[in-house]
C-alpha cells in the first residue's frame, strides 16, 4: 500500500512539469509575465516534473538499490527545488501565477512536504525492502 502512495504522490508531483508552459514567457515584460528571477525556479520545476515520470515508471517497473536511491535523491531534490522558488518568490513576487492566485506560498511548503512524506514511506523498512527487489 506505501508503494502505490508514493506512485500516486510521485505521479501527482510530476505535474510541476506544467512550468514548461511558462518557460519562454520568462522577463518577457507583458502583463502576466514571470519576472526574471522565475527562470531558475520554472527550468527546475520543469525537470523535477519531466523526470518525476521516470521515477514513477521505476517505481513501478523495476528493483534495486538504484531505484531506491533514485527515489530518494529525486525527492530531496525536489525539496530544494520548492524551497528555493518560495526564496525566490519573496524577493520576486509573480502574484499572476495561478497556482500562486490559489495557494500562496503555502503551495512551496505542500510540494516540499509531499515530497518528504515520500522519503519517510521510501525509507520504512518494508518499502524499502519492495523498492531494493
Amino acid at each position: 500500500m506505501n508503494q502505490r502512495i508514493i506512485l500516486f504522490l510521485t505521479l501527482m508531483l510530476s505535474g510541476r512539469a506544467m512550468t514548461l508552459a511558462f518557460i519562454h514567457r520568462v522577463g518577457g515584460g507583458m502583463p502576466g509575465d514571470p519576472p526574471p528571477a522565475w527562470l531558475m525556479p520554472l527550468v527546475g520545476d520543469a525537470i523535477i516534473g519531466v523526470t518525476g515520470l521516470w521515477v514513477a515508471y521505476l517505481i513501478w517497473k523495476k528493483t534495486g538499490m538504484w531505484v531506491w536511491t533514485a527515489v530518494i535523491v529525486w525527492n530531496s531534490l525536489a525539496i530544494w527545488d520548492a524551497l528555493s522558488a518560495f526564496t525566490i518568490n519573496a524577493t520576486n513576487p509573480w502574484p499572476e501565477f495561478f497556482m500562486i492566485k490559489l495557494m500562496g506560498s503555502s503551495m512551496f511548503f505542500a510540494a516540499s512536504a509531499m515530497h518528504l512524506a515520500i522519503i519517510i514511506l521510501a525509507s520504512r523498512k518494508e518499502v524499502r525492502r519492495q523498492l531494493l527487489g
